[in-house]
């Protein structure tokens, strides 16, 4: 593999920028996300520009008006997943999650960190198009409950959408664990002593029924681990179906320990990357940390991943935060590394792995490298990885340059 790095937008000051490009339909329409961010978890400016040409000619941004509103006291974000084409049924498909915070955010994300109550609320949809990505005006909720209200299907949008050769549609949430064990009749307090804090994943199919002209929602079996082995449970599913038709579901795990939350989860203990598979009962095995073929076990913060299946060669890569000593948290989110996937060995190939980015001399300790779009251009084949270094300046807090990394295999 060649990698090389591109900055395409300086920052200055206490800010990051982020853009990050997506194909919106089954061709070479792309829509660029770029942001400004100057607090966690929270855009300062969200805009979008179009591009029907693979991003040679592009519109003047526009700001997305959907990201943010307010209704009283609650303040509303609006935030668009992974899109990808149904090359069965015609149909482009969206993952769209909606978090209603029910103060100001800022208050709402200071009494989570520090008391583990949660005044928000994310519910997640499948949004489908019929005319190539133009208007969506079908969703579905990812629900688990029969009952429905905004204190009802919580769930945080996984990473991907995987469409199978049939045109099933494939794709996880996390979910509060009080809440899936209250769906399921389970007893949280066996799993997890802050059953909010700690997450559980949702996988979901839907299935397109032509007779009634929508997709069906059909929901499988659980992930479930303790807090004994990741404090918030699992986080930002990516489901991958594998060659030889396996369904594996990876995510993020945690060691983080705070006052404010109770947890079995011993100081000191690691954290990795969790894999799951469907077994021939159509449920999901008991998560395993990730590891290399031999076995050997990795750590990696708790941060986002993402897989690509390459149109070309083939292969299965993922992306992601791989770290040489047991991290605390969500950090160090650095370096970032790329790697192939052995699918028969359900394992990464260790001889693969390669660093995309990395801290230099002189940048901050809190820099990041995560939250990152991952994607293949249609044209070349060539994979991006696009996301902001937010943190690479150690006297500003949030500063980070808009980069790209081009991946050519």
């Amino acid at each position: 593999m060649k990698i090389s790095m591109e900055i395409i937008e300086k920052a200055y000051g206490d800010m990051g920028i982020k853009t990050q490009r997506s194909y919106t339909g089954a061709g070479l329409s792309m829509i660029e996300h770029r942001v400004v961010q100057t607090e966690s978890d929270f855009n300062a400016v969200t805009e979008n520009r179009i591009s029907d040409d693979n991003g040679r000619t592009w519109s003047k941004y526009t700001a997305d008006e959907m990201y943010f509103k307010k209704d009283g006291e609650k303040e509303i974000l609006r935030v668009v997943g992974e899109t990808v084409p149904n090359h069965v049924t015609r149909h482009i498909i969206r993952l769209v999650m909606e978090r209603v915070f029910l103060h100001e955010h800022k208050a709402v994300y200071k009494k989570y960190w520090s008391t583990g109550v949660m005044d928000w609320r994310d519910h997640t949809y499948i949004e489908v198009s019929r005319d190539n990505g133009k208007t969506f005006p079908k969703k579905y909720l990812l629900s688990y409950e029969k009952n429905t209200g905004i204190d009802y299907n919580h769930g945080y949008y996984g990473t991907n959408i995987e469409v199978s050769s049939d045109g099933t549609i494939l794709t996880g949430i996390s979910a509060p664990l009080e809440a899936v064990c209250r769906a399921y009749s389970l007893n949280a307090n066996d799993y997890s002593l802050s059953p909010i804090i700690t997450k559980a994943v949702m996988v979901f199919a839907l299935v397109f029924s032509k007779a009634n002209d929508c997709y069906e929602v059909l929901l499988l079996n659980p992930i479930i681990v303790t807090d004994e082995k990741s404090s918030r449970g699992l986080l930002e599913p990516n489901v991958i179906l594998l060659k030889d038709g396996v369904l594996m579901v990876e995510s993020r795990g945690s060691n983080v320990i705070t006052e404010g939350w109770n947890t079995r989860m011993k100081k000191g203990m690691p954290s990795y990357r969790w894999l799951s598979f469907q077994d021939g009962t159509g449920k999901f095995s008991e998560p395993k940390p990730m590891a290399y073929e031999n076995d050997e076990k990795f750590y990696s913060p708790s941060s986002i991943s993402k897989w690509l299946r390459h149109s070309v060669n083939g292969k299965l890569y993922w992306i992601g935060n791989i770290v040489p000593e047991i991290p605390e948290g969500n950090r160090p989110r650095y370096p970032l590394c790329i790697a192939e996937f052995n699918e028969e060995k359900r394992r990464l190939i260790k001889e693969s792995v390669m660093t995309i980015d990395d801290r230099l001399p002189g940048e901050g300790v809190l820099i990041q490298h995560s939250n990152f779009a991952f994607y293949e251009d249609r044209e070349t084949h060539v994979m991006h990885v696009e996301y902001s270094r937010l943190g690479q300046n150690p006297e500003f807090r949030w500063q980070g340059d808009a980069v790209r990394i081009n991946i050519k295999v």
